[in-house]
């Protein structure tokens, strides 16, 4: 990744009502850092991943409290994480607001993806912290989990207060070990290689109360301007915008998306490849995604979802999501399905 990476500014927001909560003078620890007021009641504002690393490891210094991850993520409301928030509020169910927390994930982190895996009987949230080979960019302990700590936290939020994963996997130290599994309700794994969720994948599809299709549609349509405000350089937005702006007419070819842009071919190819995509992975990410977002609702019919994603017809529709998910597009939204 080029220059440094950043996270969003809620997670310093979080910070400063966690020390407020315990006491704690915020702006003692900030006036030492580079942060400046705007970016402590901007929820949107961008802070470097070293200086929100750095303030977190502080801040549980300062404090000489290890559970203060805990204070953070009560501290996190929808606003936390701009227009994404309110989307994932308005679910309809965790799995699919998962599904939308993997989309979206570079608001929360650019140097951080998030990954959602299932078997027949659990589901798997994995905070990838290697997408930066440098240091400087990587996600630190204390960050890190507080955001596995944040997610429960909206799970809870949007399910039930007693909602809990089956484990939990870290690489912050084993301190207070105790206290921690007792606020998550599951066995966790410190100073793990991985960071993970692992939860019943039963509990994932049930529907939430809160479910509100209209509000989703706005708040994706506003998370996509967000990351595009943060994006407008960057070659992979910009391809991803073009692309689902024309996919129900046919998906464009490289071409065309290229002319679009200003580019030749072999020059967007190049740009994508050093992002660490292709053109067609580009295209079937925002297809699969796309995809699971409709059918886990039931708003469109198989073959409206089929003419949105540019399919000619449903059979190669099927097909393709078979390719990518194991199962047909019904068997998917039978499971998934919240009306």
């Amino acid at each position: 990744m080029d220059g440094q990476g950043d996270v969003i500014g809620g997670w310093l927001v979080a910070l400063y009502k966690a020390l407020l909560w315990k006491g704690i003078e915020p702006f003692e620890l900030l006036s030492k850092s580079d942060v400046c007021i705007d970016e402590i009641t901007n929820v949107g504002s961008r802070v470097p991943v070293s200086l929100c690393n750095k303030l977190f490891e502080q801040s549980v210094t300062l404090t000489d409290d290890p559970l203060l991850p805990i204070k953070v993520s009560q501290c996190i409301v929808a606003t936390t994480f701009h227009a994404l928030g309110y989307a994932l509020q308005a679910s309809s169910s965790l799995q699919d607001a998962f599904i939308r927390l993997v989309h979206y994930d570079r608001v929360l982190s650019s140097t951080c993806r998030i990954n959602l895996t299932e078997d027949e009987q659990y589901c798997y949230l994995g905070l990838n912290l290697n997408e930066s080979a440098d240091s400087i960019n990587r996600i630190g302990s204390q960050l890190e989990l507080t955001m596995l700590l944040s997610i429960i936290k909206i799970c809870r939020d949007l399910s039930n207060p007693g909602f809990s994963p089956v484990k939990m996997y870290t690489t912050a130290d084993a301190r207070c070990v105790e206290q921690f599994e007792a606020h998550t309700g599951c066995t966790i794994e410190f100073s793990s290689s991985k960071s993970m969720l692992v939860m019943d994948r039963k509990l994932l599809l049930k529907r939430l109360p809160n479910f509100a299709p209209d509000l989703i549609s706005l708040s994706d349509k506003a998370a996509d301007d967000y990351l595009a405000s943060l994006d407008c350089n960057n070659v992979v937005s910009q391809v991803r915008s073009e692309v689902v702006s024309l996919m129900a007419t046919g998906v464009p070819n490289i071409d065309f998306v290229a002319e679009k842009l200003n580019f030749s071919q072999r020059s967007l190819q190049r740009k994508l490849n050093d992002s660490g995509t292709s053109y067609k992975d580009l295209v079937e990410n925002i297809r699969q995604t796309t995809a699971e977002q409709h059918l886990n609702q039931n708003r469109l019919s198989l073959g409206e979802i089929s003419y949105l994603l540019g399919f000619s017809n449903v059979a190669n529709f099927s097909r393709a999501f078979k390719r990518w998910k194991g199962v047909t597009p019904g068997v998917y939204r039978g499971e998934h399905c919240h009306s």
